[in-house]
């Protein structure tokens, strides 16, 4: 197996000129290809991404014409975490990224600070692990927003995890047969505990070499911590719960993809507050509002 495809890659084994983005970090880009062994520095060529129609037609249609239209159609996307891309190789230096390959799965929300734009959250996934934990951030309608983007993400499956079950209470399972009312048979539900392994069997079932699975969710849902977990060594900074509030203070700022022991991958994507779908965001706010778990 060659670098590439020990990173997901699909094409042809020996294929040159061709990295996968591990990290970006601005105009700079962590990049992993068959060229070199372990990561290597590239910049994009800013020429190759403004001025003309994308060359990243998405697998997902409606996805695609959203993103399209919300972005304008002078400026193709910059390549981000997850995205393979073709380069020229610089052994001596900064290797420069000329095109970005298309994506065989998209997952998208519209940017809370930019009402006309949608923010990429996470591409060339297999899996798409929507997480929600079992205390003040439960949420029925947030896991259904989710769902609802996930229907156009392409060809990768949604699963939603519900984290920190070691929290349960008396009562709570009136909000997991909520959720799984809501769910309705869009996607599987795995209730697990990193702390008490409770359901990691399930997760892992899913971490299968060449594979790459997303983690999106709030701030404090346990993404983090379950990559932790996955990778057996404390690969991502992790925080504690404030009490009073319930919600996490610091954990993912940035998408990295992490190689696991398992030699799957994960893209761990920074903490989300706001979930909207272009045009039906104030009324999904309104349903949220009535299927929020409060605890006293």
């Amino acid at each position: 197996m060659t670098r590439l495809e020990q990173f997901g890659w699909r094409g042809e084994s020996a294929a040159a000129g061709v990295a996968r983005v591990v990290s970006a970090h601005g105009d700079y880009y962590h990049l992993v290809c068959n060229e070199a062994p372990g990561e290597i520095l590239a910049r994009r060529k800013k020429s190759a991404f403004a001025g003309k129609a994308t060359k990243a037609r998405l697998v997902a249609g409606r996805a695609a014409n959203i993103e399209t239209r919300a972005r304008g159609a002078d400026e193709s996307p910059r390549p981000i975490t997850g995205d393979f891309v073709r380069f020229r190789y610089n052994a001596q230096g900064e290797s420069m990224i000329t095109e970005l390959l298309p994506r065989f799965s998209h997952f998208a929300r519209k940017d809370p600070t930019a009402r006309r734009k949608s923010q990429t959250l996470a591409v060339n996934f297999d899996t798409l692990f929507i997480m929600m934990s079992l205390n003040e951030d439960f949420s029925t309608a947030r896991i259904d927003r989710y769902l609802t983007l996930a229907a156009d993400m392409g060809e990768a499956e949604a699963v939603v995890v519900v984290t920190k079950v070691d929290l349960r209470e008396d009562g709570d399972d009136v909000f997991l047969d909520d959720l799984r009312a809501t769910v309705a048979g869009r996607a599987p539900i795995l209730e697990i505990s990193c702390h008490t392994g409770e359901g990691l069997d399930a997760v892992r079932a899913y971490a299968r070499p060449g594979r790459t699975l997303a983690f999106i969710g709030s701030s404090g849902v346990g993404k983090s911590t379950l990559l932790n977990t996955l990778a057996g060594e404390e690969w991502a900074a992790t925080q504690e719960i404030q009490e009073w509030s319930g919600k996490g203070r610091h954990t993912t700022t940035s998408r990295e993809l992490a190689l696991l022991p398992s030699g799957a991958m994960v893209i761990d994507t920074p903490g989300i507050r706001e979930i909207g779908i272009l045009g039906e965001a104030e009324a999904l706010q309104m349903k949220g509002v009535a299927t929020h778990r409060f605890r006293k």
